[in-house]
């Protein structure tokens, strides 16, 4: 599989795909046990390429082939303001010919964001205080495209869960995976962690989804239907510990 750049540059090292965050903001996000570091360890150093061709088997059911991988990877899903911005954007192919992209979303000790109606509340506020913006109608997008039942209770959900969803949805592919990996690194939370996976559950109960059962009992899988479009959702912890 091949790493490169939004501006196709390849990555081959740490060192490479640390100049992706070399901006002021950048760079308090790019350290060791940290999410963005993590992924790019896992990658470069720890089989990573392998271990996902091996989760994406428990949802598809035929040999994938990964061809290409873009980290901080921009999917636009709607007509309002910066898209999606995927930890890691992969591209493949299955067996069958079959086109399939993994949108993948690191965490080590970070939460999905703030709810919706945290979000959702600022933003009507400022646009009653007659301040342009376009957050409500963006959110209120998202609800409708993530849930058939719009009621009070989807207001809990994290925000990041539904722009993860449609941003994955949006790349034109025959496949789409959203694939959340929770690194187990020194900096790992556990009660954070916690909170998460329960935040991704209540989502997935919300939402149009049908459990995957596998073969292995730490890994979640779901089938989520989108805009009415098909999104297969996995949910992994993986230890990766100073070698």
């Amino acid at each position: 599989m091949r790493i490169e750049d939004t501006n196709g540059e390849e990555i081959n090292s740490l060192e490479d795909w640390a100049n992706i965050f070399d901006t002021p903001q950048g760079k308090k996000h790019w350290k060791a046990g940290r999410s963005a570091h993590s992924i790019a360890d896992f990658i470069l150093n720890r089989c990573g390429e392998k271990r996902i061709v091996k989760l994406l088997e428990r949802v598809v059911p035929e040999e994938v082939v990964l061809e290409k991988a873009i980290p901080e990877f921009e999917v636009r899903f709607d007509q309002f303001g910066r898209g999606r911005v995927h930890d890691l954007g992969v591209f493949g192919t299955t067996h069958s010919g079959k086109s399939i992209f993994i949108g993948i979303e690191s965490k080590v000790d970070e939460l999905f964001n703030r709810t919706v109606s945290e979000v959702y509340l600022e933003a009507k506020a400022k646009q009653i205080a007659g301040e342009a913006t376009n957050a409500p109608a963006r959110i209120e997008d998202l609800l409708r495209l993530n849930f058939h039942n719009i009621d009070p209770s989807v207001f809990d959900v994290r925000y990041q869960l539904l722009y993860a969803t449609a941003g994955t949805v949006a790349v034109n592919r025959d496949l789409c995976v959203l694939l959340i990996l929770v690194f187990k690194t020194h900096l790992y939370d556990e009660l954070k962690a916690l909170d998460n996976y329960r935040d991704y559950l209540k989502f997935i109960a919300l939402a149009d989804s049908s459990e995957i059962l596998t073969d292995e009992g730490q890994t979640v899988a779901h089938r989520i239907s989108v805009g009415g479009k098909e999104l297969f959702s996995i949910y992994e912890n993986i230890l990766l510990r100073e070698s």
